[in-house]
């Protein structure tokens, strides 16, 4: 019997159809694999397989858009409906009514609207958040458009679904031409929002943004045609800005409290055509910041009456020439902040077409030495060399003794310290291999993780 049986194994092992797996265990289960397994689950369509995601916990159906690519916006979808895209604002009007009601039975849906156009539409568990997503249909080659949108202007008659006044963040993602119309329709449904989001709209050329004292936070994310921007919002407390820097840049409105301008990709064009509306100085205000070194160099230094009176928290993204890193712009910005408590540089490539007129000085009229500056965070640099050398810059120009990490990823961080033994002509300082995680030591500058 025993030579009957390993023949028969050694058989089908020699077919290369079946291969019989024993585990070190009789008890066990003996795994049986074809050779070329077939995906069953994926194989299914989409609508059962939205069917058994809507089974699952919250958490654990948001993991599933890790899978694949085509599983990625599945977790959002619990109905699928066809139409126009006039019927699609009133679908999208309609969810946010029904998810009011059965909110974990309802979790997106997916509007099919024209010759492949699609729009997801998803709700935040919470309910405030609404997310209107049209980049999974057919991208066509874009029309440039000019986008003039009015906030919360728009007073109900009379009292307002308790859906309405829920949704205070609309997060909208690759709006084109023949969209923007009707997204302005529906953002006028919803009077309350407080937050407002712009990403990846290919073809947008001019966005104009009205807003009322209720808008506090807007975000507008790489959208690589933008050369005019314009904002009128007298409360805005945030503005988050990443991409190339328009032409034309005005803002009309109060001081802001957080703000980041991730301009690392350097203008649309030349500098000397821009116009930079002196309004957007409100920054000075600001308690969390991003700043592109080329900003601080041709846009903010020339005017050095300047403050940032109020900064605790500073990312700082800069450039190294083919020379050794020049850290004259970061010393000279770091005097304007009296009340730094954080700093994390980052190196990023140089952007093109960026000529600046003048260098930074550090010697400036009014020097403000910070003097609560607790933590420096420093990624991306050539070599250890440029970072040991802003580090005793750090040290000598402020007289202050930060906690100074270095990180190349998360996983790999070091700590500056002393050196015990040197020998002349080298530094007295190293980076040490860290233990500790990178957020223990030195938490994440919250721009980074938008």
């Amino acid at each position: 019997m025993g030579k009957k049986h390993k023949n028969k194994k050694k058989k089908k092992n020699h077919q290369g159809q079946k291969q019989l797996i024993n585990i070190e265990d009789d008890t066990k289960l003996i795994i049986t694999r074809e050779e070329n397994p077939v995906d069953l689950l994926s194989s299914l369509p989409n609508d059962i397989l939205c069917c058994i995601i809507s089974l699952l916990p919250f958490k654990s159906a948001v993991k599933t858009s890790f899978l694949a690519t085509r599983w990625r916006h599945l977790w959002k979808i619990t109905s699928e409906r066809t139409g126009t895209l006039d019927d699609a604002v009133d679908a999208v009007f309609d969810f946010c009514e029904d998810f009011y009601y059965e909110p974990n039975n309802l979790r997106g849906l997916q509007f099919n609207f024209g010759k492949g156009n699609v729009l997801l539409c998803s709700v935040s568990p919470g309910g405030n958040k609404l997310h209107l997503d049209f980049s999974t249909g057919k991208q066509e080659c874009p029309l440039l458009f000019c986008w003039d949108l009015v906030i919360n202007f728009r007073i109900p008659s009379c009292e307002p679904h308790h859906c309405i006044k829920l949704i205070k963040n609309l997060h909208l993602v690759s709006v084109m031409h023949h969209t923007a119309g009707a997204i302005s329709s529906l953002a006028s449904k919803f009077p309350f929002l407080e937050s407002f989001t712009i990403a990846k709209c290919r073809g947008l050329q001019s966005l104009s943004i009205t807003a009322t004292p209720r808008l506090l936070k807007l975000s507008v994310f790489d959208c690589p045609g933008l050369t005019y921007f314009r904002i009128t919002a007298t409360c805005l407390k945030s503005l988050m800005y990443r991409g190339l820097f328009p032409e034309v840049w005005r803002h009309y409105g109060g001081s802001m409290e957080d703000a980041m301008l991730d301009l690392r990709k350097g203008p649309s064009n030349s500098i000397d055509d821009f116009y930079f509306g002196p309004k957007l100085f409100s920054l000075r205000s600001a308690k969390t910041l991003t700043l592109c070194r080329w900003t601080y160099e041709a846009l903010i230094y020339p005017h050095r009456r300047v403050q940032f009176s109020k900064l605790e928290e500073l990312w700082w993204i800069d450039y190294e020439n083919d020379e050794k890193y020049n850290s004259d712009a970061l010393i000279s910005f770091l005097k304007l902040c009296p009340l730094l408590e954080r700093l994390s540089v980052t190196i990023s490539p140089k952007p093109g077409r960026l000529t600046i007129p003048c260098a930074c000085s550090t010697q400036l009229a009014d020097d403000t030495i910070p003097k609560q500056l607790k933590f420096v965070k420093l990624e991306g640099f050539r070599n250890e060399e440029d970072m040991i050398s802003l580090a005793k810059r750090l040290k000598e120009v402020f007289f202050l003794e930060p906690k100074i990490v270095a990180t190349s990823k998360e996983i790999s961080v070091r700590s500056l310290v002393k050196a015990l033994e040197f020998q002349e002509g080298e530094s007295a300082y190293k980076f040490v291999k860290e233990v500790r995680h990178i957020n223990q030591l030195c938490p994440k500058h919250p721009h980074m993780r938008l």
